[in-house]
């Protein structure tokens, strides 16, 4: 039996971790581009989604599509958490996992930088 080797680095992700996030990202971007009824969240792009300690906590990044008519950072805001457990019953369907992760949502807008790219 081969010895398997576990990191203690906090900062270091796992592959699965690194799959079940781009599986999201998929899903969210899927979701929300055509199967969503609401018009602030179709104009919405899923630009990153990272672990918050783990997999079983998301932060999923979206910016409006079109920043000259995009709405307010608060609007947008408002209507994700509306949609949440809905977003979140797609990501499980899509996902082969027990637990669906939670999901947390940040809104960047398209004409700033995104901080966590340094």
């Amino acid at each position: 039996m081969s010895a398997r080797r576990i990191s203690h680095d906090p900062e270091r992700v796992d592959r699965k971790t690194l799959q079940l996030c781009k599986q999201v990202e998929r899903t969210l971007n899927l979701v929300l581009s055509g199967e969503c009824d609401d018009e602030v969240l179709q104009d919405l792009i899923v630009t990153s989604v990272r672990p918050m300690g783990g997999s079983s906590q998301l932060l999923v990044v979206v910016e409006p599509s079109v920043s000259e008519t995009a709405p307010s950072v608060v609007t947008v805001l408002d209507h994700l958490q509306r949609a949440k457990s809905r977003l979140r019953q797609m990501v499980a369907e899509a996902i082969t996992r027990r637990k669906a992760p939670e999901l947390t949502f940040q809104v960047r807008s398209p004409l700033l930088p995104d901080p966590a790219l340094g």
